[in-house]
């Protein structure tokens, strides 16, 4: 078989790498390098980049680094729930176990609640707790539990769309917060 753009050398050579594709050694390395010289030159030029070395690229493996486990390394980027205090899940969980003997177990799940009958139930817990008040009379578990077993609660309700947003038009509260706090350079003066 003749090559397909010289016309007078053979292509069947079993050491030319484009006789699959009807060209001789000499016509596959030209057109090779035709093809890079294309995309060469259709790079911007050394001007309009901002070079990067390999230092101003985030690594992906570090071998100084101590999370040598590939486990470690695919952890890193996934919720830190290992920073959740036990003691605050056990005392949500004791109430939400007295929750779900009194309501039945994730109710919210199966009927949409409203929004502002759990803010104010966890409204009232921490009023409670500031006042003095350290454990809920009827349960005898902290106040702040029964506050983050109704804040769960919403939370929860809300990734599954079975929340009834009751609550107010938008206020003022974040501008009045903003407002009222105080720079560390009022502070100063």
């Amino acid at each position: 078989m003749i090559c397909l753009l010289c016309l007078n050398r053979p292509c069947d050579d079993a050491d030319s790498i484009g006789s699959r594709q009807g060209l001789c050694q000499d016509c596959w390395e030209a057109a090779c390098s035709a093809s890079w010289w294309d995309v060469v030159a259709a790079l911007p030029s050394l001007e309009d980049l901002t070079l990067m070395t390999e230092h101003d690229l985030p690594r992906l493996y570090d071998p100084e680094a101590s999370d040598q486990n590939p486990k470690d390394r695919a952890s890193a980027h996934k919720p830190p729930l290992h920073l959740i205090p036990p003691s605050a899940e056990i005392l949500e969980a004791v109430v939400m176990g007295l929750g779900a003997r009194k309501y039945g177990p994730y109710n919210w799940r199966t009927a949409p609640i409203r929004a502002t009958v759990y803010i104010a139930a966890a409204k009232r817990h921490l009023a409670q707790w500031l006042d003095g008040q350290d454990d809920d009379p009827e349960s005898g578990v902290s106040h702040l539990a029964h506050a983050r077993a109704c804040l769960g609660i919403l939370l929860d309700a809300q990734s599954l769309s079975k929340l009834i947003d009751d609550r107010p038009p938008p206020g003022a509260a974040y501008q009045l917060i903003i407002s009222a706090t105080e720079t560390q350079e009022q502070e100063t003066l």
